[in-house]
C-alpha cells in the first residue's frame, strides 16, 4: 500500500510539475517571448538531493544540430523582474531610493512572495514566470544551512564566509525595511524569511541587463546550467554592450537576444557559464559544485596563519624588523610586502597555477626577520612547510578521501548539500598538501 501510494504521489508531483512548466510556456508566448522551438527542448528534471521538496530543475537540450549564431530566445525587456517592470512595488523600491541588488529583491519579495491585494492583483502579471521558480527560494544555498551541515565546511574559504553573510543579511533587510516604512514593507510581505528567499533567486538567477533596469531576473536566460569549461550562448542586448557586440547580437534597445556561440549535437545539454569560479564560489552563490573544477581550487593565505604559527607578539617584531630591512628597497616593492601586515593583504593558491611567486618572496623576508627576532637559524622551507601545515589545521579532522558520486545530479550535473561541502574541503586539503610536497 506504501509503495501504491509513493507512486501515486510521484505521478501526481510529476503532473503538478509538468503543468508548471506548461503555464510556464503559455506566459512566455503571451508576453512575446520568441523560442527557437525547432532547435530547442526544456527539459524538467527531478532531483534526489536532500534539497529537492517538490520542484523541478530544467536544462536546456539541442532538439537538433545547432550552429553558431543562431538565435535561441528573444525577450521583451518588459517582461524581465526588476524595479521598472514592477508592478506592484515599483514606485515604492524607487521612493525609497533602493538600488542594485536591494531593489531586486525586495522587488522579488513582492512580486513573488507577497500576499496583499496590490500584490495579488499585480501578481497576475508574473504567474506563469512563478510557476518554475522555487517557492521557498534556492535551498541549496549555504545560507539556508543549518549549524550541523555548516561544519561539514568547516577549515574552508567558505565557511569564514557565512557567518559574515548572516549579519549582512540582518543588515540589508532591516536597511530595506527602513527604507520602505513599516506599513508598506508589512504589505508586501518583507520579512526575513522572504527577503532571504528572494535573495537566493536573486543570487542564483539575476542578470545586469543595465540602464533603467539594473540587475533583472531574466526569464530563459536563467533556463540555462552552468559548466566549467564549456559555453553554448551568451546573452546580447543589454544597455552596457560595446558597439561589436550590437552588431553581432541586434541592438541594445527593448529586447534580449540569447544566441547559440558553440555548435551543439542534437541532445546535446547547452550551458551558459558562470565563469571561471572555484567551488566554494558556486556553493555559496548557486549551491552546487562540480567534480572536475579542480584547477579552480583556491585557499588563500594570511597573516593570521602566521601568528597561529609564532604568535602575535614575536610576528609584531617579525614587522618590525622587517620594515628596518626594507628601508632602501624600492617603495612599490617595499610597500607590496608591508601591505601583508597592514592592510590584510593576502595571497593565493589555486589548482591551476600553484602559489603566487610574491608569496615566496615574503617567507623569505619573514625568515630573514624571524633569524634576527629569534637569534637562531631559520630554513625557508621550514616557514613555507609551518604556514601551511597550521592552513591544513583549520580543517580539523582529515577529510574523506572520496565523495560519493551515485543518485541522480541535479540538472547540470554536479553535487549540492553535504557532499558539495565535503568536496570544497576535500579539494582545498588536497591542494594545500600537493604544494607542501
Amino acid at each position: 500500500v506504501d509503495m501504491r501510494d509513493d507512486a501515486r504521489k510521484r505521478k501526481r508531483d510529476a503532473i503538478a510539475i509538468d503543468e508548471n512548466l506548461e503555464r510556464f510556456r503559455a506566459w512566455c508566448e503571451d508576453v512575446g517571448i520568441v523560442t527557437n522551438d525547432d532547435a530547442l527542448e526544456i527539459r524538467s528534471l527531478k532531483s534526489d538531493d536532500e534539497f529537492a521538496d517538490d520542484r523541478r530543475h530544467y536544462a536546456v537540450f539541442a532538439k537538433r544540430a545547432i550552429e553558431i549564431g543562431e538565435t535561441l530566445f528573444e525577450i521583451p525587456k518588459s517582461c524581465v523582474l526588476c524595479g521598472k517592470n514592477s508592478r506592484a512595488h515599483g514606485e515604492a523600491v524607487e521612493g525609497a531610493r533602493l538600488g542594485g541588488g536591494l531593489a531586486l529583491n525586495v522587488v522579488a519579495v513582492g512580486e513573488l512572495f507577497g500576499d496583499d491585494e496590490t500584490a495579488r492583483e499585480a501578481k497576475g502579471f508574473w504567474d506563469g514566470f512563478r510557476a518554475i521558480l522555487p517557492r521557498r527560494g534556492e535551498r541549496s544555498l549555504p545560507m539556508f544551512w543549518d549549524a550541523e551541515l555548516r561544519d561539514e565546511l568547516r577549515g574552508t574559504e567558505l565557511a569564514a564566509h557565512l557567518s559574515e553573510d548572516d549579519e549582512a543579511f540582518d543588515e540589508d533587510f532591516e536597511t530595506c525595511r527602513d527604507a520602505l516604512g513599516e506599513e508598506t514593507a508589512n504589505a508586501m510581505g518583507l520579512t526575513l524569511e522572504t527577503f532571504k528567499a528572494a535573495a537566493s533567486i536573486a543570487a542564483s538567477r539575476a542578470f545586469y541587463v543595465g540602464g533603467e533596469y539594473g540587475e533583472c531576473l531574466v526569464p530563459c536566460a536563467d533556463l540555462f546550467n552552468h559548466r566549467t569549461g564549456t559555453n553554448s550562448v551568451a546573452v546580447y542586448g543589454v544597455e552596457d554592450d560595446d558597439d561589436s557586440d550590437d552588431s553581432d547580437g541586434g541592438d541594445s534597445g527593448d529586447t534580449l537576444v540569447i544566441k547559440a556561440v558553440a555548435e551543439a549535437k542534437a541532445g546535446e545539454e547547452l550551458f551558459n557559464t558562470f565563469g571561471e569560479q572555484s567551488n566554494a564560489s558556486l556553493l555559496h552563490k548557486y549551491g552546487f559544485c562540480e567534480f572536475h573544477n579542480e584547477d579552480n581550487v583556491t585557499v588563500n593565505l594570511d597573516v593570521s596563519l602566521f601568528e597561529d604559527v609564532y604568535g602575535r607578539e614575536k610576528m609584531h617584531a617579525v614587522y618590525d624588523a622587517m620594515k628596518v630591512s626594507l628601508q632602501s628597497a624600492e617603495e612599490e616593492r617595499k610597500q607590496s610586502l608591508l601591505d601583508f601586515f597592514e592592510a590584510g593583504k593576502y595571497y593565493e593558491i589555486t589548482g591551476a597555477n600553484g602559489v603566487e611567486d610574491e608569496f615566496f618572496a615574503l617567507v623569505e623576508k619573514i625568515k630573514d626577520a624571524l633569524v634576527e627576532v629569534e637569534n637562531k637559524k631559520v630554513e625557508t622551507n621550514d616557514v613555507f612547510e609551518a604556514i601551511i601545515d597550521a592552513r591544513l589545521a583549520r580543517y580539523g579532522a582529515e577529510a574523506e578521501d572520496t565523495i560519493d558520486e551515485g543518485g541522480r545530479p541535479p540538472a547540470g550535473g554536479g553535487v549540492v548539500g553535504r557532499q558539495a561541502a565535503k568536496l570544497v574541503r576535500l579539494q582545498e586539503m588536497r591542494l594545500l598538501n600537493r604544494v607542501r610536497q
